[in-house]
């Protein structure tokens, strides 16, 4: 590369006198300076030439009043073969300084940057390597007032690139991430610059970002950890959000739950938390502490040792607080409320982890006032959403469906509690769940992301309560609401049944198109919605069309169903709920074609007559593809052996298929074979139950079990009611 010489003090005047004055002002005097910029710069025949013109370029260019055509035609004129020779020289004049050349390159390069179209060009992306290397070369400090506007030029640069799409791949493809990792760990000059920009990329980009540097993540996590653990000045507020940005970005928390910087994270929160702050400083804390709790559970906030259950009670205090003030308020705006979602998310942490975790151990004042904290939080919960439900509008509301989400999750476990005021608000959440649902179904038909995306009103997490099916989270909630008569007959009133059956249609095809575990869990769950229903409300049953068609559907997949082991509980569960809605339905017009229900009804007599064996002991046992699921399983059984009897009652074609599907012929070898006593008291009474119910209505089943010994067997398992019957002639039909 040829040497750049030193500009002479007389070529340098020249410049400077071309080029000084007020910068022109009209349209016209802008572009007189351009086209007199641009011939200057085409006469130039020399380095030095070049040069003294790239000044003239520089001043015309840094104008505030420079438009963007102008600075377009400038960028098109200068030619990028000289300035690619000036941003990567090293050889200056004598005393001057050693980045003179460089800076004037890339002062240049940043006054075009501001142009968004400018800033991807080809030649501007082309030299991210060479811009790393000067971020890279500064150090603790830079005295030097020609390198700091380097740094800071090449910044403004790197975060204009980082505001395109093109730009920002392109950083990410050369190893910026790395590099502007490595200057805030060592603190070099421009590390705030530095973690704004990776700021920026993490905002558009998020996972991304960490795919190929998950170490340079996990040494810049431990780096400011252990700073926010150590420091205890103001900057210990910033890294709180800091750290909550950078930990959000990644779907995997890589170093793992017993790390070094989880702990850092606790100490220097606990600092926080247990010291008087304001709430712009009490904020980012509660923040960071409740996607702690997120990620790495409650046991997180219990301390490295288990213990400290003071500072789990203080989070989850400050949270029901920091609910009721934002909620019970009106006046409070959006900015005071963005702390909400965090703050749901440790009311959900907590909940799930008080059902479901080990005991904290708590002293009755403790329960007391973690109780009190707790009805608190949902009684504003329920206030705000009664104060919204009369605005249609509010169902789309990020801060409505957060709380719906939340709610939903507290119902799950606890209903007694403001019982009423839960009551005056199920039709508004039932339609906010709705809008969710049909919402979700659309996405998912569209074979978009569910679940992963970000409320952009109410930021905190990746997954949201926009993006959520918060009807599958109801499900629980409504399940025990169904139990009891005033909200069922609420539920039903409001039409939530026919949305019940929509999501069950909705979760079977998730089911049949193999989606994971979820849609079996929610078609249980639905189950035992319908079935509450069904079981304490016929009348419900006979004039909602949702429950006939609900009853086609199962009749329909469960013969198929039932030879899936794997899915045993969830075919109990189907075949229980369609027998109920069979028996409900027995009048019904759409039960007339028996083909389809008679095939339903062989498939649950196989399901429950292959339930049982006789062990080598002579004592009855589980069969073996039952017994991992039996006891998911039991009390389904017992329901739907007492909801055969009864059907025998009503159905004239329902004995025969006990014969026909060898029901019949299980029971009688299983009584044969399993010695006397040797049926535990329920089996033994259930089946009792179904075969005196059979006798009595069916001549050929009384006939075949007296050819069968069943009056021995009877007398053998202490089966009473069933041998007075076998010894009386049998009804032979329905009453």
């Amino acid at each position: 590369m040829a040497t750049i010489r030193e500009l002479p003090s007389s070529e340098a005047d020249t410049a400077d006198t071309e080029g000084s004055g007020t910068i022109p002002r009209s349209d016209e005097d802008k572009a007189k300076a351009v086209d007199k910029c641009l011939e200057v710069l085409s006469r130039a025949k020399t380095d030095t030439e070049i040069f003294a013109a790239l000044l003239l370029v520089t001043k015309l260019v840094q104008a505030e009043d420079t438009d963007a055509a102008s600075r377009r035609k400038i960028f098109d004129g200068v030619g990028f073969t000289f300035l690619n020779r000036l941003i990567k020289t090293d050889k200056v004049p004598e005393g001057c300084d050693s980045s003179m050349y460089q800076s004037l390159a890339v002062t240049l390069l940043a006054c075009f940057s501001t142009d968004p179209d400018l800033v991807t060009h080809p030649q501007m992306l082309n030299k991210i390597p060479v811009l790393k290397d000067i971020i890279l070369s500064a150090r603790t400090s830079v005295e030097n007032v020609e390198k700091k506007s380097l740094i800071e030029d090449s910044f403004q640069i790197l975060v204009a690139m980082a505001t395109q799409d093109l730009g920002r791949k392109q950083l990410i493809g050369d190893g910026m991430v790395p590099a502007l990792c490595d200057v805030y760990n060592k603190s070099y000059f421009g590390n705030e610059q530095a973690f704004s920009l990776l700021g920026i990329l993490i905002e558009y980009c998020g996972e991304e970002i960490w795919e190929t540097n998950r170490a340079c993540l996990n040494e810049l996590l431990s780096s400011m950890a252990s700073e926010f653990k150590q420091i205890q000045d103001e900057r210990k507020f910033k890294l709180c959000t800091r750290l909550t940005l950078l930990l959000t970005s990644s779907n995997e928390l890589v170093p793992g739950e017993n790390a070094v910087w989880a702990w850092d994270i606790h100490h220097g929160l606990s600092d926080i938390l247990k010291s008087k702050t304001g709430q712009s400083q009490r904020n980012p804390a509660l923040k960071l502490a409740s996607f702690m709790m997120c990620q790495l559970g409650v046991s997180w906030a219990l301390g490295p040792h288990g213990s400290d259950k003071k500072l789990l009670l203080l989070i989850i205090n400050l949270a029901c607080v920091e609910v009721r003030m934002g909620l019970e308020d009106s006046s409070q705006n959006v900015s005071n409320r963005d702390i909400l979602p965090a703050c749901y998310s440790v009311l959900e942490s907590c909940i799930e982890f008080m059902t479901c975790g080990p005991s904290l151990s708590l002293d009755e004042k403790q329960v007391l006032q973690l109780h009190n904290a707790m009805t608190g939080a949902f009684g504003a919960v329920l206030f705000f959403l009664k104060e919204n439900q009369f605005e249609p509008e509010k169902v789309d509301d990020p801060l409505v469906r957060a709380t719906v989400r939340v709610l939903s999750v507290w119902l799950a476990e606890e209903t007694a509690a403001l019982r009423n005021q839960v009551y005056d608000v199920l039709p508004f959440v039932l339609s906010v769940i709705e809008k969710s649902f049909e919402e979700a179904k659309i996405s998912s038909d569209l074979k978009e992301a569910r679940n992963h995306t970000t409320v952009a009103q109410y930021p905190l997490f990746k997954s949201s309560s926009a993006s959520t099916d918060l009807l599958r989270l109801m499900l629980p909630a409504l399940c025990h609401l169904t139990a009891d008569q005033e909200p069922r007959e609420l539920l039903i009133m409001q039409g939530a049944m026919e949305t019940c059956g929509k999501y069950f249609s909705y979760q079977w095809k998730q089911f049949e198109d193999k989606q994971g575990d979820q849609p079996e869990v929610a078609l249980i769950t639905l189950c035992n919605i319908f079935l509450n229903v069904s079981l304490q409300d016929t009348e419900a049953v006979k004039k909602a069309e949702v429950f006939t068609e609900l009853y086609g559907l199962i009749a329909n997949v469960l013969p198929k169903l039932a030879k899936q082991h794997e899915n045993l509980v969830l075919s109990f569960n189907m075949a229980v709920l369609g027998l109920t809605l069979l028996k409900n339905l027995s009048n019904s017009a759409s039960i007339l074609d028996l083909s389809e229900s008679k095939r339903f009804v062989g498939a649950v007599l196989q399901m429950f007559g292959n339930s049982h064996q006789c062990g080598k002991s002579g004592q009855c046992e589980i069969a073996p593809t039952y017994r991992q699921h039996w006891e998911d399983i039991t009390e389904l059984w017992m329901l739907g052996m007492q909801l055969l009897s009864e059907c025998v009652g009503v159905f004239a074609w329902f004995a025969s298929l006990f014969l026909q599907y060898d029901w019949m012929a299980a029971a009688v070898k299983l009584l044969t074979n399993v010695a006397g006593g040797g049926l535990d008291e329920e089996t033994c009474t259930m089946y009792g139950v179904v075969l005196s119910s059979l006798c009595k209505h069916s001549s050929d089943v009384h006939s075949q079990l007296n050819q069968a010994n069943g009056l021995e067997l009877a007398r053998k398992h202490n089966m009473l009611d069933l041998a007075v019957v076998l010894q009386a002639p049998p009804l032979d039909g329905p009453r």
